[in-house]
């Protein structure tokens, strides 16, 4: 990895320049794939000057809409930049971050460096890892408003490896001689503190203290590879702001990197049953009836982790009938997959990718076509119907992958199916702003 450097025009909340420290939750909102319509009519209620209005100009996010919501947002962004709302700074700067959150009910802090990295491909000797696939829906979004915006709203958040600590102790060193230049509250009730750092000494530390470390894409896959193909249809015209990636940077050591499950809702299918699943897989996989809803899934597959092999809830809306799968062998895709690392093998989104998604959903009940789908960030969600698109059959409740695991996927070049992970609590966007031109 050529290492990094600090952040070439960033672009800030005025308010957050000119004082010594600035309150801006009024501004802040999570990245756009997690924003629904309601969370983002109430933020802009509150402040229209939330970063939503030009990090989510339109919803959904799952294609590319029409050019006027992107050129929207260019036009709110200069007009704020004409009232003074933001300004874009004239020196570059590293960002220092504390996040201060609750995980299981304990109060957990991390740190991370906000900084540019330049733009490369993953995975191909560069030092860049990713480790999930994207999907050419929100890329095209993402790269429609990149086109219009020329903006970086938000940071790719990514993870380094410093186990010596040489990084973290940099940063808290730094930190506790000053104070922070904004601080600010997520929707989720995250607490983000961010220090600047200008001065050439501090600067020099942290990019010494890095060094060629590689970093592993743990949320913005989708920014990144939009950024990336950006970058592409720019040519040799590049300027050189678009040819670096603004990161918000965390060591895997941290005690506060926590990653959550995914879950999926699944519908529209024309030949959709439980019973067609359990006869499709009847050889290879075990299925257990268990009592309770959605909300209850999650517990009895924790229990089943313990003794069985690759535990998945399932849970059939059709019926309101909840299952426990495992499979038989302890490694069902050997056979199939030997090259690949029996990380990736045994890993529940690829397992249930393979067989659940691919095997039964798309190819047996509903002809080959791919069944609509729904990432569930909170098992709350598949509980409340209110909440479930219509038409929703199918449920799949699964265990976190565990870091260790997604370290050995992403060097080894496999990708999980795309919303595979989540990395909690994301990184705010609002904080600090890019520029690419």
């Amino acid at each position: 990895m050529p290492g990094i450097a600090p952040i070439h025009n960033a672009v800030m909340y005025d308010g957050v320049v000119a004082a010594p420290c600035e309150d801006v939750s009024s501004r802040l909102v999570p990245p756009y794939d997690v924003v629904s319509r309601e969370l983002r009519d109430r933020l802009l209620g509150a402040d229209p000057t939330n970063s939503a209005a030009i990090d989510v100009p339109r919803l959904p996010i799952d294609h590319a809409g029409h050019d006027s919501a992107y050129v929207r947002a260019r036009q709110t962004f200069d007009s704020w930049m004409q009232k003074r709302v933001i300004r874009q700074l004239d020196h570059p700067v590293f960002g220092l971050m504390r996040q201060t959150f609750k995980d299981r009910g304990y109060v957990v802090r991390r740190h991370a460096i906000m900084a540019d990295l330049p733009l490369v491909a993953l995975g191909r000797g560069d030092g860049l890892y990713g480790h999930e696939q994207t999907d050419s829906g929100p890329r095209g979004d993402r790269l429609a408003l990149l086109a219009s915006l020329r903006v970086q709203t938000s940071p790719v958040f990514g993870i380094y490896r410093d186990d010596e600590g040489a990084v973290e102790e940099v940063i808290r060193t730094r930190l506790i001689h000053s104070e922070p230049r904004l601080v600010g509250v997520s929707p989720d009730g995250t607490l983000s503190e961010l220090w600047l750092i200008e001065d050439q000494e501090w600067i020099n530390r942290l990019i010494s203290a890095f060094g060629s470390r590689d970093v592993i894409i743990a949320d913005g896959h989708h920014r990144y590879a939009s950024q990336f193909a950006y970058l592409q249809s720019l040519g040799t015209h590049a300027p050189a702001a678009a040819r670096s990636c603004m990161m918000a940077l965390v060591a895997q050591e941290d005690a506060g990197m926590a990653i959550r499950a995914v879950h999926h809702v699944f519908g529209g299918m024309e030949a959709y049953s439980i019973e067609a699943i359990q006869d499709e897989l009847g050889e290879l996989f075990r299925f257990e009836e268990v009592s309770g809803g959605a909300a209850e899934l999650e517990e009895h597959v924790a229990r089943a982790w313990f003794e069985r092999s690759i535990p998945v809830g399932l849970f059939d809306f059709v019926q309101q009938r909840s299952f426990v799968m495992s499979a038989i062998a302890v490694d069902p895709l050997a056979a199939t997959a030997p090259e690949a690392p029996e990380a990736w093998r045994r890993a529940a989104p690829v397992v249930c990718q393979r067989f659940i998604v691919d095997r039964c959903l798309r190819d047996r009940c509903n002809g080959g076509c791919e069944p609509a789908r729904r990432a569930v960030f909170d098992l709350a969600e598949m509980a409340d119907s209110g909440a479930l698109p219509d038409g929703a059959q199918l449920g799949l409740v699964l265990l976190p992958v565990r870091l260790a695991d997604v370290l050995v996927i992403a060097s080894s070049g496999y990708l999980l199916p795309s919303d595979s992970t989540f990395f909690w609590p994301k990184m705010p966007t609002g904080l600090l702003f890019k520029s690419l031109e």
